[in-house]
């Protein structure tokens, strides 16, 4: 069995826990809305034949008939019609709506000949705006959904209201005041019952699975026929003691447990009997531990040790690499509670003035006697802050949702042979707790070690998106006989002194853009890696309040920030690096003005995103000529919800609280870690809550004094030309350019002519970019 299909065993193994069993024969006369008696789309502006409006909050459109739309709003923002319903609605012209209130929508079904102790119905149903109650043959069943851009499953189980022969089902979809607006309901379902001296039959066979020792195993049947049905399950064609439900579990899976499973079902009627399925039972490989266990798997005290998890990187102590079961009673109540199979870790037993930095726990894994290309690994983790998981150095893509609940991974490939490092890469954003916990860790591969071969790639380099003066690292993982060795390359052409397993590019700047690959060799021969394209974004260099054009002119909200990049999102739909104008919630928060205007992560101008640490970028330049002992900032700042910091290339500046009803005075003294070239000035931004709220950043007044101050360069078209102007009175400077920043500058052979009171120069563009600036 390869990798791939034992993943797709064992979680189908954890996914299997509950079964709902559904009845042989469909609910006749059941219909989704939108449809003919076959089933088939109803055209737009007719009337459904199987629901009638039964109640009306607008007198102008009394029912009892329900019509489909004519094309055209509302749909969307409603979500699409068909391909299995459509939207119905008191009128086919929804654009125009009706009158707010409540209309009911009735269906009737039959159950005669079958029986209705047995009948369920499961689908999905929307309304515009909400469904307020569903009632079946007068009982209210207590469901209801809100939202018209999204399906809401709904199931009406065995054991409902359900009556021999004909059934009411009725929807309530209210219309939200104030006055006339569009509303409309639309539902899909299907609905099973058994009839009468019905033998038992088999709908879903119980499926074979391969499973890790120690795994909850779950064998189930979906059956249909007369009630009572009775259940023996069997193994190895022997029947099981205590095994008479239409599920059957093992908890804690043994190799001896391996074997053929099936059920033999019975009722008054007859006799049926499942297939059998198979279970596989693959011993671990070594080294697999949930966080504060000891070697037995045994949860460990407070202040213990961890000996399995190593902190490689501790910004809280560096010379110490231990990991300590942290104090429960001193623990987050928002963390993840600690349980009987994990518990929290951390630098210390107590973390709550833990220093702010990343942290690395790392875990070593043998799979020496095992080959790496069958091998899986899956568990669950949480941590406080953010955390990434990485396999032998390389980015495995998986992300911490945070310490609230667990986060879960799937590995299946990038394992070599003989050790194996995980690694949790934890960030701290600032003073104060943090910590890892993994729990339900567990793993396997197929024995049989890796002969003498040439190397072969396991983990590809990852393509990446970065903004100048940010880091990026590519990695290669290769498998085969050691030792190797790496020469990375730059669009073709080898980087010299770049020989290791992972490439690293700090700070990235323009001229790095391209293509990244690696030549990977060991006495038996060589093979090279994909091409990984890293891309470049440049935001315009200087010093800028927020929310501003090129021109220093107030951006329209929406529009994109060309001067403040946002490098750190946690809102998997807002990543950034592009910020944008924003009105956000104003109030309450600080009125834009001309001279600034707060940004955020996302271009509607709403400001609503998910809670988390959000990271805002400025670049600017101190001329290398200039005395950068000299250079001072003052500005002021607003956030929402809070201030994480304020860092000047990479130094925290000790900004002191901020919020979003004002601005906070900013003041970077003369001394400061100013530097000479590109600097970066970081806005870290806390937006708290456990759901999406307005977030954003605002700087104003922002000044950089102390430097010598170039004159401003206004650019523009002139035609198929570039026309570019400065001071004419800017004397004893010169222009000039180059195509990659931060270096490459050279003098422009054009002085350029006076105009007015403007000194003018026209080029005519080459090549995909330029930049210019004056030097004195």
């Amino acid at each position: 069995m390869n990798a791939p299909s034992l993943l797709r065993q064992i979680a189908l193994t954890v996914a299997m826990t509950a079964v709902v069993s559904l009845s042989a024969a469909p609910i006749p006369k059941l219909f989704s809305t939108g449809v003919d008696t076959n089933g088939v789309l109803l055209s737009a502006n007719q009337i459904d034949p199987h629901y009638l409006m039964t109640a009306s909050a607008d007198p102008g459109f009394p029912g009892p008939d329900a019509f489909t739309l004519t094309p055209g709003f509302p749909v969307g923002p409603w979500i699409p019609e068909g391909p299995n319903s459509r939207w119905i609605a008191p009128q086919a012209s929804q654009s125009t709506g009706n009158e707010p209130g409540i209309y009911t929508f009735t269906t009737k079904f039959d159950l005669t000949g079958l029986n209705p102790s047995t009948a369920q119905i499961s689908g999905n149903m929307t309304a515009d705006n909400d469904i307020t109650a569903v009632r079946l043959n007068g009982t209210d069943l207590g469901i209801t959904a809100s939202g018209f851009n999204a399906f809401h499953p709904f199931s009406i189980p065995v054991g409902s209201s359900f009556v021999a022969g004909t059934n009411v089902l009725e929807f309530d979809a209210s219309n939200a005041a104030p006055g006339i607006n569009p509303t409309g309901f639309r539902v899909e379902m299907t609905g099973r019952a058994t009839g009468a001296n019905e033998s038992p039959s088999i709908i879903t066979q119980p499926q074979s699975q391969t499973v890790v020792v120690g795994d909850l195993v779950t064998f189930a049947v979906e059956a249909s026929g007369t009630a009572p049905l009775t259940y023996q399950w069997r193994f190895n064609g022997s029947a099981l003691s205590n095994a008479n439900l239409a599920t059957y579990s093992i908890t804690g899976a043994r190799t001896n447990d391996a074997g053929r499973y099936s059920v033999s079902i019975s009722n008054a009627a007859g006799q049926t009997n499942s297939a059998d399925a198979t279970l596989v039972v693959l011993i671990p490989f070594p080294g697999i531990y949930n966080t504060g266990v000891d070697s037995n798997r045994v949860v460990m005290s407070d202040d213990a040790i961890d000996p399995h998890y190593r902190l490689v990187v501790n910004p809280n102590n560096p010379s110490v690499a231990d990991a300590l079961v942290q104090n429960a009673a001193n623990l987050p109540g928002a963390w993840v509670t600690n349980s009987s199979r994990s518990r929290w870790i951390g630098p210390d037993f107590d973390t709550s003035g833990s220093l702010p930095g990343n942290y690395l726990y790392e875990l070593v894994l043998n799979l020496t006697g095992y080959d790496p290309a069958t091998a899986f690994l899956a568990g669950s983790w949480a941590t406080d802050d953010g955390g990434s998981l990485f396999l032998n150095g390389a980015d495995t893509g998986f992300r911490s949702a945070g310490y609230a609940s667990f986060s879960t991974f799937n590995l299946t490939n990038g394992f070599v042979s003989g050790t194996n490092l995980l690694q949790f890469r934890i960030n701290n954003g600032a003073i104060g707790f943090t910590g890892l916990r993994v729990e339900n860790l567990r793993g396997t591969a197929q024995a049989g070690g890796v002969t003498q071969s040439p190397p072969r790639i396991v983990t590809q380099p990852q393509g990446a998106t970065r903004v100048i003066t940010e880091d990026v690292t590519f990695t290669v993982v290769a498998d085969g006989t050691q030792p190797f060795s790496y020469q990375w390359l730059h669009d073709g052409t080898a980087i010299p002194g770049k020989t290791a397993s992972s490439l690293l590019i700090s700070p990235v700047l323009a001229s790095d853009a391209g293509g990244y690959s690696v030549r990977v060799s060991n006495a038996l021969g060589s093979t090279n890696s994909v091409v990984a394209q890293l891309v470049v974004i440049q935001p315009q260099v200087g010093v800028f309040n927020t929310g501003l054009d090129t021109s220093g002119v107030a951006l329209p909200t929406g529009d994109p920030d060309p001067h403040y990049a946002l490098l750190v999102s946690p809102d998997a739909g807002y990543p950034g690096p592009t910020t944008y104008a924003t009105a956000g919630p104003i109030p309450p928060w600080f009125a834009n003005d001309l001279n600034s205007a707060w940004i955020a992560a996302r271009p509607d101008g709403g400001a609503v995103t998910a809670p988390g640490t959000y990271r805002y970028r400025l670049i600017f330049s101190i001329d290398s000529s200039n005395d950068v002992a000299t250079a001072a900032m003052t500005g002021n700042v607003g956030t929402d919800d809070g201030n994480g910091g304020v860092f000047l290339n990479g130094n925290d500046v000790q900004f002191g609280a901020s919020g979003f009803g004002g601005l906070t005075a900013l003041n970077l003294p003369a001394g400061s870690a100013f530097v000479a070239g590109l600097n970066t000035l970081d806005f870290v931004v806390n937006n708290g809550g456990t759901t999406a709220n307005p977030s954003g950043l605002r700087v104003d007044d922002l000044v950089l004094t102390g430097v010598t101050a170039l004159p401003r360069l206004a650019i523009s078209r002139s035609g198929s030309s570039v026309r570019i102007a400065w001071p004419a009175s800017a004397t004893g400077f010169v222009l000039q350019e180059t195509v990659a920043l931060p270096s490459g500058w050279t003098n422009s052979a054009d002085i350029g002519m006076v105009q007015g009171s403007e000194r003018v120069v026209l080029i005519t563009p080459t090549g995909t970019a330029k930049f210019f600036r004056m030097k004195k």
